[in-house]
């Protein structure tokens, strides 16, 4: 019989054998949604940008050269208007169609580096890795994968990122804070020289996970940096507060208490809504918006393979608006589904309700939108004994889902929406009434064939191309 080997280091939370660590590297886009907007437009590489919310209410992303004007985040547009235009900010209305396709772009490059990858929003992701721990030289190998990771990254989609590794998520977190003041925003924050005074010298409150809540009582008690809040007793965090804050401190220790790959809990209902461009008091154009969001939300449910068993509708004035009126109504469905037609059918049908509860005036309206509750594995529902089940047209509902793919949203919908040229409309920012306001709107550059940017070609003398790229110091080909 062979000898038994020596005993080495216990297993981590992460599942790692002794032969290797697992890490977790953090990549976090660096102003996502302004870096989109440069993507095709090069122009603007170096000029401040801002985009705005929905309805171009208020500043939602900043480039760094807006933050130096000191543009406040939040700030409503209509009071910086002037001041945006005096300093030349480059304004956007929020194009979420460019966003998301080349947040996905970036996930599949992310992909290529590791079989574990998390997309933790639409901007972040943590990956897992691997990585010796008697191996001396593991953290410099590891910032030079940071690297390439980003130049990967940016290679792909000319989005510029941060990467930070380390062992737990929290740290890598509080490592891509760390790496945002780098001179190359890559860094392996695991057994990094600097780790300790990093931790202290971070306010608590800006620990990931950590709320304002729980930042006032800790600072009470004086815990008032990261490194405090890791040195503190298990018992006294249980006694005090919870085992939520507990996990955040044993990550800021390095023991992995979130794993990577976590399933979802399942969604319990499905909510989509908008503000309308401006405020209406026509229940046929409430009606047609109704309809869009019922078919977005049906069209979610089959991506997901969910049903719906309840339909609800419900329209809203605004805080200010006078009278103010919030209507609702809802309606159980024969039989859980996921039928475009018949969810859009049943949302429309309680529009009138909706409206109709209102005894005061006649409301000015600012939004309106479906929920769907009662969601479950789509095939599986249980059917009514007194009523007969929603008529299902699978092979129509995928015939609408590939062609829409292909040809976009608005090549065949429900009547009730409108017509094609009013949907197209909305989406591209030309919206009715019933639209949101999009006065800024970018094209969308990667996801409709009409508005694919138009390139140029143009015969260049290579000497000259060579010494004007010289001369911009390598151009667009580093982040």
């Amino acid at each position: 019989m062979s000898a038994l080997p020596p005993p080495g280091p216990p297993r981590d939370r992460g599942g790692a054998s002794p032969e290797t660590r697992r890490l977790v590297a953090f990549v976090d886009a660096s102003a996502f949604y302004c870096s989109c907007e440069r993507v095709f437009r090069p122009d603007l590489r170096d000029e401040p940008v801002v985009v705005l919310s929905n309805n171009d209410g208020c500043v939602i992303a900043r480039s760094a050269e807006a933050k130096a004007l000191g543009v406040p985040m939040g700030a409503p547009y209509f009071q910086i208007r002037e001041r945006l235009a005096a300093r030349d900010v480059a304004v956007f209305s929020s194009n979420y169609a460019l966003y998301h396709d080349l947040s996905d772009r970036l996930l599949r490059v992310l992909e290529r580096f590791s079989p574990d990858v998390e997309r933790y929003s639409i901007d972040e992701a943590f990956l897992g890795l691997r990585a010796d721990p008697r191996d001396p030289d593991e953290p410099t190998r590891l910032e030079a994968l940071a690297r390439e990771i980003r130049d990967a990254v940016w290679r792909a989609t000319r989005i510029p990122v941060r990467v930070a590794i380390a062992e737990t998520k929290t740290l890598a977190k509080v490592g891509s804070e760390f790496a945002r003041h780098a001179p190359v925003p890559c860094v392996c924050f695991w057994r990094h020289p600097d780790r300790d005074d990093v931790l202290g010298a971070l306010p608590v409150e800006d620990v990931w996970g950590v709320g304002r809540r729980w930042a006032k009582r800790l600072a009470l008690g004086g815990t008032q940096s990261a490194a405090d809040l890791a040195a503190m007793d298990d018992g006294d965090i249980r006694r005090c507060y919870n085992v939520v804050l507990l996990r955040t401190a044993l990550e800021l220790r390095g023991v992995s208490c979130l794993p990577l790959g976590e399933a979802p809990p399942p969604r319990r209902s499905l909510v989509r809504s908008r503000m309308f461009g401006t405020p209406l008091t026509d229940p046929g154009l409430i009606a047609k918006a109704v309809a869009m969001h019922a078919a977005a939300a049906a069209r979610m449910l089959r991506r997901e393979g969910l049903a719906a068993s309840a339909v609800e509708t419900f329209v809203t004035t605004g805080p200010h608006a006078r009278p103010v009126h919030h209507g609702r109504a809802m309606t159980e469905l024969p039989s859980a589904t996921n039928d475009t037609l018949a969810i859009v059918r049943a949302a429309r049908s309680l529009v009138g309700p909706a409206l109709a509860t209102s005894r005061v005036g006649s409301p000015r309206y600012k939004k309106a939108g479906v929920m769907l509750t009662g969601l479950g594995p789509a095939g599986q529902s249980q059917g009514s004994l007194f009523e007969a089940p929603v008529r299902e047209r699978p092979e129509l509902m995928e015939a609408m889902d590939r062609i829409a793919r292909r040809f976009g949203r608005a090549a065949v919908v429900p009547a009730a929406q409108g017509t094609p040229d009013e949907l197209r409309a909305v989406h591209a920012g030309r919206s009715p009434a019933w639209g949101m306001r999009r006065d800024f709107l970018s094209p969308r550059y990667t996801t409709v064939w009409d508005e694919i940017p138009t390139a140029r070609l143009d015969v260049i003398d290579p000497a000259r191309l060579g010494a004007e790229a010289e001369g911009a110091g390598g151009g667009l080909g580093r982040p």
